[in-house]
């Protein structure tokens, strides 16, 4: 006897991921073949995650675009639940580009599929936030369709916030620097990512990466992009400068919407334009590069300065005896969680235990990593309130 989820009966296993696992099913009442998203069990009594999958059948279910997968059904079965969706028949972006460059008609004609559905999305209220080239897939007619809303975000004022202090969602490589930060995302977090896409495709290469996940969040946050013009084999200015502007690291100065974008990518088609105006990144001038270079140098000596600063005032301050001034008394908790757990905890680089775990703390600016074998390193900045206790969950990305 087959499998069945609701009136759905199982034909095989197409995928899984963090979330659920993905199946070809036979629908028998309209005699049709639909992909079946189920929950995974163990994600079942982790509440966080159940709303999570709901919100992914309301965000894509309000929505009609002929480049966003359809919904047709939502439900609850053997303790879980599950999204019957449309069956595509095609390959995910990722086995299209793999380890080589696309052609840039190629790869303007996909880019503009995918900012057109995203500039919709974004109309209704919807931000992916986890644009990556496995949730894009390329059906055999060229057409482009996008899936897994799974993280999408409602804009609903009367809904709770679900996603607590430093909760990173999302795929590291492709992720903007508002994400890596924890600060809001919106469409134009969706539209960067497609910037990273787009790198990808004309260069053969993303334009972050590091050893891990935190060098790879460094990256995006602080680091500017190469030119793709010096990476790769492009010969197009105007895509260049439009993928350069999508990754700017201030959402104010990349495109505003997707069909802003769109229109962009359609005009770098044309024989006869000119450059893209105002490049995030434009190409420097030798005097400009030696300017920067000095920059550079007075830069890292006055980091060097205010590090060694810093110490030599920490080590006074740890060096004055306890009755010589009043120590700061913590006013507040850092609750720390993570999935897994038992991972270590360092407060600027002091340990302080193993999740879960509260830390009684001062109010104020922290660097806070934490490490476990075998998953990528977490680091980011985090600003705890004056009374109010912070809740961190750290959801750590396994390295294989």
């Amino acid at each position: 006897m087959k499998m069945k989820y609701g009136r759905y009966e199982i034909v095989k296993e197409l995928g899984r991921g963090t979330m659920g696992v993905v199946y070809k099913a036979h629908d028998p009442q309209i005699e049709r073949m639909v992909a079946l998203k189920v929950l995974r069990p163990d994600r079942v009594v982790s509440q966080d995650f159940v709303l999570r999958f709901l919100r992914e059948a309301k965000a894509i279910g309000r929505i009609s675009h002929p480049n966003i997968v359809t919904v047709y059904d939502v439900g609850q079965d053997h303790g879980t639940i599950y999204i019957a969706m449309e069956y595509l028949e095609g390959r995910p972006l990722n086995e299209v580009i793999k380890d080589r460059a696309v052609p840039v008609d190629e790869t303007v004609g996909m880019c503009v599929q995918v900012a057109e559905a995203l500039g919709y999305a974004h109309r209704q209220g919807i931000t992916h936030r986890d644009i990556k080239p496995s949730n894009i897939i390329l059906t055999p007619d060229n057409r482009i369709k996008l899936t897994d809303f799974g993280i999408a975000r409602i804009e609903d004022p009367d809904a709770a916030q679900q996603t607590q202090a430093g909760d990173i969602l999302g795929t590291p490589v492709y992720m903007a620097p508002e994400q890596v930060m924890g600060q809001k995302a919106d469409g134009r977090t969706d539209l960067y990512a497609l910037g990273v896409i787009a790198y990808e495709m004309v260069v053969g290469k993303r334009p972050f990466g590091g050893g891990n996940i935190a060098a790879i969040f460094r990256s995006i946050t602080h680091e500017p992009p190469e030119d793709p013009m010096n990476r790769g084999s492009l010969d197009n200015r105007a895509l260049a400068d439009l993928i350069l502007k999508s990754l700017s690291k201030d959402p104010a100065s990349r495109f505003q919407t997707g069909e802003a974008m769109a229109a962009a990518l359609k005009h770098c088609l044309d024989a006869a334009a000119h450059p893209f105006p105002e490049p995030a990144t434009p190409r420097q001038k030798a005097s400009t590069s030696k300017k920067m270079g000095l920059v550079i140098v007075i830069f890292c000596l006055c980091l060097v300065a205010g590090i060694v600063g810093y110490r030599v005032i920490r080590n006074s301050v740890e060096s004055t005896p306890v009755n010589s001034a009043a120590a700061p008394v913590p006013s507040s908790i850092l609750n720390v969680t993570s999935t897994p757990e038992g991972a270590q905890v360092f407060v600027d680089s002091i340990f302080k235990g193993t999740t879960p775990v509260d830390i009684p703390m001062i109010p104020g600016r922290y660097e806070v990593r934490l490490n476990l074998p075998d998953y990528y390193e977490w680091e980011a900045q985090l600003q705890i309130d004056e009374k109010n206790p912070t809740p961190l969950n750290v959801r750590l990305i396994s390295i294989n």
